[in-house]
């Protein structure tokens, strides 16, 4: 337990922790840290930066125009057409192929709302 400590020394116990990859530990510390100098900017930051990750996840309307892409792709793949190439699909319909993301590029400059992939 480290009640007594400075928050220079919470700090480098958790840099110390983090060098030997004991993530669980480094965490630990930060805890600890927060609750003994709450108003410290740097503990802050290390208690946010080694917090666990969230994820969230948002419900979005199907996009009709990727999935008649993605089976465009999958046909491709099946017929064994465009073979390591990538390609540039627009709702179901082929806009460009290249031997890489660049070449689409040239091609058709912006990518957006484009599926962009590899045919393997």
């Amino acid at each position: 337990m480290m009640n007594d400590n400075s928050p220079e020394d919470f700090i480098q116990a958790m840099r110390q922790a983090l060098s030997i990859g004991d993530f669980l530990k480094a965490r630990q510390l930060s805890i600890q840290a927060i609750e003994h100098f709450p108003d410290r900017e740097d503990i802050q930051n290390c208690v946010n930066i080694l917090k666990p990750a969230r994820a969230t996840s948002v419900k979005r309307p199907i996009d009709k125009g990727l999935k008649k892409s993605r089976e465009w792709v999958r046909q491709q793949r099946r017929n064994r057409n465009y073979l390591n190439q990538w390609v540039a699909v627009r709702d179901g319909e082929l806009l460009a192929t290249g031997s890489s993301i660049d070449e689409l590029v040239e091609q058709i400059g912006d990518l957006n709302d484009v599926f962009v992939t590899v045919i393997y």
